[in-house]
């Protein structure tokens, strides 16, 4: 009987952290959604989420972003307080990543959309190790129009809480993020250039 009661308790075991794991991802995942660390009091939004944009989350309040090291194109290295002023489009992607591969082209008609305005298209690779393989890739898709950035090191992708890829942030003139969506989009429809209207506007 004790040997019979050992296998059932083992059989149990393993289901029982597997359930923990399960829940555990689920409240990570209802904590940033609702808002997380990092959030800016008497920095309330409304929700800009057009209609075809369903996965889009605003935040309840404008959250502050970490400080971020990333690599530029002209090989500094900095963060997003470069681009202070303008309303950000910062898409996180990796080449292994298929859905962020096909996002590409998106981004960079969405940049060549609002060419003139003062809104900026952020291409952050996530590949490990230097960004000759991304920039590559970039070069054959025939991209134009985007600003790449690569963090080989991964840490921005942790500062930012990234839960999978691709997740893109949109980030206001202030430098406030405004919301996520997380997960694969059509980035140059009219319902992502409506919230981008919606965040000029604003």
């Amino acid at each position: 009987m004790p040997d019979r009661l050992h296998r059932i308790v083992s059989q149990i075991k393993p289901r029982l952290i597997i359930i923990l794991l399960v829940l555990m991802g689920g409240a990570l995942i209802l904590y940033l959604n609702q808002g997380g660390e990092g959030k800016s009091p008497n920095q309330q939004t409304e929700s800009l989420a057009p209609e075809g944009l369903k996965n889009f989350v605003t935040h309840s309040q404008k959250r502050d972003l970490p400080a971020l090291k990333l690599q530029f194109e002209d090989g500094q290295n900095g963060g997003l307080e470069r681009f202070e002023g303008e309303v950000l489009v910062l898409n996180l992607w990796a080449t292994w990543c298929a859905p962020c591969r096909k996002e590409m082209p998106q981004l960079d008609a969405l940049q060549a959309h609002f060419d003139g305005r003062n809104v900026r298209v952020i291409a952050l690779s996530l590949d490990r190790g230097n960004g000759d393989k991304p920039k590559e890739f970039l070069q054959e898709l025939g991209v134009q129009h985007l600003t790449w950035v690569h963090d080989g090191s991964y840490k921005s992708a942790r500062a930012l809480g990234l839960i999978g890829l691709p997740t893109t942030l949109i980030i206001d003139t202030a430098g406030y993020e405004i919301g996520r969506l997380a997960g694969e989009a059509d980035w140059n429809s009219a319902a992502v250039h409506k919230l981008i209207e919606q965040v000029l506007a604003n």
